[in-house]
């Protein structure tokens, strides 16, 4: 009976031991825990894209809407990041246009456009719970596109021996600041979801447009003076739900 008892002891402060142990497991984890197992800290990079469309029917897109944003950030500290972006955008069409008498003669027209676009930009983030990091921070923007379009042996339309044109522009340039409040919601190690919005500034001037045509063997040179510049101020959702990766 007496060595029932000592067993029965040891069971029973086995499994105290147990469930304090899983009790100190479940503390709240501090600063240092949250940084080495959920959030970004120092040394760290992120990447994110756009979510669309709900967990059912997800679909990635990049920041910034139409701009297309290759967005990241680096931890120089575990509670302050420097924000890049950039986009390049290069495109090239060549349409064939027939004609002659035998409709066996071509023509070409061909356009090539040219988008870029520059974040730089730097946040601080504020102590938030385990799993959320909200922050403020700021951003200035730097864009450059343009525009050329060359024609042989043809109008744009139709088949047209002997002719040939070239058109650059209009291209334009573009800069701008903006101030961003956001935050960062952990649902996994290093995986988070998150939103942000922005207030900002952004002024676009557009540039000159310049034209040659030649057509039997005769030249000219047109310049069109530029439209002029736009300059808006306006709060926006700069990116809606996105996901979020730590490295």
């Amino acid at each position: 009976m007496k060595k029932s008892f000592i067993l029965l002891a040891l069971a029973i402060g086995g499994v105290c031991f147990t469930a304090q142990a899983q009790n100190n497991d479940d503390v709240v984890p501090n600063k240092h825990f949250i940084n080495q197992h959920l959030k970004a800290e120092k040394g760290d990079v992120t990447t994110e894209f756009g979510l669309a469309g709900g967990l059912n029917n997800a679909d990635f897109k990049l920041n910034e809407g139409g701009a297309g944003l290759l967005r990241g950030r680096y931890f120089v500290k575990d509670d302050l990041a420097l924000r890049l972006g950039f986009s390049l955008g290069l495109s090239h069409d060549k349409n064939n246009i027939y004609g002659g008498p035998s409709n066996n003669l071509v023509g070409t027209d061909k356009t090539n456009n040219t988008n870029f676009l520059l974040n730089l930009g730097i946040e601080k983030h504020f102590a938030g719970t385990a799993n959320l990091s909200p922050y403020v921070g700021g951003d200035l923007l730097f864009g450059i596109s343009g525009k050329k379009q060359t024609l042989d042996n043809t109008d744009g339309n139709d088949y047209l021996a002997d002719f040939s044109s070239e058109v650059k522009g209009p291209g334009a340039v573009s800069f701008g600041i903006r101030g961003v409040i956001g935050a960062d919601y952990y649902i996994a190690k290093h995986v988070y979801l998150g939103a942000e919005a922005g207030l900002g500034f952004l002024y676009s001037h557009e540039g000159k447009t310049k034209v040659n045509t030649t057509f039997a063997g005769h030249s000219t040179s047109t310049t069109i003076k530029s439209n002029g510049d736009s300059y808006e101020l306006n709060p926006s959702v700069i990116t809606g739900i996105r996901i979020g990766f730590v490295f």
